[in-house]
């Protein structure tokens, strides 16, 4: 059995349990693949209590949610008020992680996750890792909270300090966006991951064909898929951006787009 097989039957297997025991469940943290691979059964079984949770509006690495029906939880914004009200049933944690001001500043996303790594903690362990000028906030699996706590205390060759704080206190950090136009030949998916993000068709083909490119959340794979309009695009390894459609054309017949990148 392939990796993507067994990581289907995985999720089917809880599923499974979950209508056994009827009792709320859930899965490690998924990357975006996963979740695109999840789309078919999250469109199944969307009316039974299964959704993607990843602690705040907007984050990348999520759960899968298995919650009964008397728990109200249908969607990501459901399950958040439900577990505003029921804290100690949250399947994750907050890590809320400080650096000393002579340091501020110089740890990046990848130091971060390069200590937990160095902990022993496993990617699937961890969702989003939000980095701030004074230190970063780590969402984890509940289990590893306290383990975080006491032994989280370096990062690159910075001191830190750790401590769990609420899901709810996760910093709502200033996103920074800039609105540009581009001129392209038409509003294909290669042609606008090429302009957006400032690479060659050629190799924004490529990312299309090696899964790297999604839409929406779904992996996208063909080059000469159109986009309509407020479609959100992420290039894995390269940032994001909303496509807000097309603008017009040149009188030499191009099209006029805009997008919002995330920067």
């Amino acid at each position: 059995m392939d990796e993507n097989k067994l990581f289907l039957k995985i999720i089917e297997d809880r599923f499974q349990r979950f209508k056994d025991y009827y009792m709320p469940m859930n899965s490690d943290f998924l990357s975006l693949e996963q979740q695109s691979m999840l789309a078919g059964f999250l469109r199944t079984h969307r009316n039974e209590g299964v959704t993607l949770f990843g602690g705040y509006e907007d984050a990348e690495r999520k759960q899968v949610l298995f919650m009964p029906e008397y728990t109200g939880v249908t969607d990501e914004n459901s399950a958040l008020e439900y577990f505003r009200s029921n804290p100690d049933e949250c399947p994750m944690a907050l890590i809320d992680v400080k650096t000393p001001r002579a340091e501020r500043g110089k740890l990046t996303h990848r130091d971060y996750l390069g200590a937990l790594m160095g902990e022993g903690i496993k990617r699937e362990k961890t969702g989003d890792i939000i980095v701030g000028e004074d230190g970063a906030q780590i969402i984890v699996a509940r289990e590893m909270s306290e383990y975080l706590t006491h032994n989280f205390t370096r990062a690159g060759r910075v001191s830190v300090t750790a401590k769990a704080v609420s899901i709810f206190d996760i910093k709502k950090l200033e996103t920074r966006i800039k609105n540009e136009k581009f001129t392209i030949s038409s509003p294909r998916i290669d042609n606008i991951v090429s302009s957006v993000f400032g690479i060659s068709r050629k190799d924004a083909q490529e990312a299309v064909s090696r899964g790297k490119v999604f839409v929406d959340g779904v992996e996208t794979v063909k080059a000469d898929y159109f986009l309509k309009g407020g479609e959100k695009v992420v290039l894995r390894g390269r940032g994001k951006a909303v496509y807000l459609g097309e603008k017009g054309t040149t009188r030499k017949g191009k099209v006029v787009i805009e997008a919002a990148i995330y920067l």
